[in-house]
């Protein structure tokens, strides 16, 4: 358990009593990922993480989501949270994930289990949460999170991704070094399609989906092979989560029952 009962003091970082952390969930695993493959420049401030590649418009909320995640002190050094991440074994190292979420995100976890509620609860868990505005990024970045660390439900007919964080292409997206841009949900039907996930309203898409497409990269910058893989890896996950997979029989057993 090296990391993760260290601390002096129990730790519930996120609550409803004050700010939650709403950065891109991409931007956190590969922050963690940098700091076990080679290392971080330390004190990790808004300097340090300009220098590894995080846009100026994500630094404040980086810096805070890193706080308040228990990953770095309030002088920017390493907890023993993510020291004990570095150094877990390969074949430890999403175990060490779902503890070290399980700790920071207690309260919601209090309410809701994501490898068994659906994003409707997950959703409805962040309601007291604030800023109010930024609830649905708070959403994709706890669902990113827990994606990332294998704790999200096997989908009937979907595959898992087989190593969300031991490999070098695991199921990360493209923040680092891009800057995010929103993106207006293409438009949905109204009918059964919409009133299956009530957490979102006619032409909407889910808040994890929406907040995932928030951090694309600008089409004029582009993105590498490898970051590309990594964001299809992570949409891919947070996608059979909203969205559940049916086989064929059910789909036309529900259009049947619709004439």
């Amino acid at each position: 358990m090296n990391g993760f009962i260290s601390n002096p003091e129990p730790v519930m970082p996120v609550t409803a009593d004050k700010s939650a952390p709403y950065a891109p969930a991409a931007t956190i695993i590969d922050i963690v990922k940098r700091y076990r493959d080679r290392g971080l420049p330390v004190p990790l401030n808004g300097e340090a993480l300009g220098r590894i590649g995080v846009p100026d418009s994500l630094i404040s909320r980086v810096l805070y989501a890193l706080t308040t995640l228990d990953l770095i002190d309030a002088d920017g050094a390493p907890t023993p949270t993510l020291e004990g991440l570095r150094l877990a074994a390969e074949a430890e190292f999403r175990t060490r994930q779902e503890e070290w979420l399980r700790s920071a995100y207690a309260d919601i976890f209090s309410i809701v289990d994501p490898t068994r509620d659906d994003e409707t609860r997950i959703r409805d868990a962040f309601r007291n949460y604030q800023p109010v505005g930024q609830q649905s990024r708070m959403v994709t970045l706890f669902v990113g999170l827990c994606a990332n660390a294998g704790m999200m439900p096997e989908k009937a007919g979907s595959v898992r991704p087989s190593s969300g964080a031991r490999s070098s292409s695991g199921a990360r997206s493209p923040t680092v070094g891009r800057a995010p841009r929103a993106v207006s949900p293409p438009p949905r039907s109204v009918g059964k399609a919409a009133t299956k996930n009530p957490a979102k309203g006619p032409g909407e898409l889910p808040p994890a989906l929406a907040g995932l497409l928030e951090s694309l990269p600008d089409a004029a910058e582009g993105w590498t092979k490898d970051e590309r893989a990594r964001f299809m890896t992570t949409f891919e996950a947070v996608l059979d989560f909203c969205i559940p997979v049916v086989g064929s029989k059910a789909r036309n057993s529900e259009a049947d029952a619709e004439v």
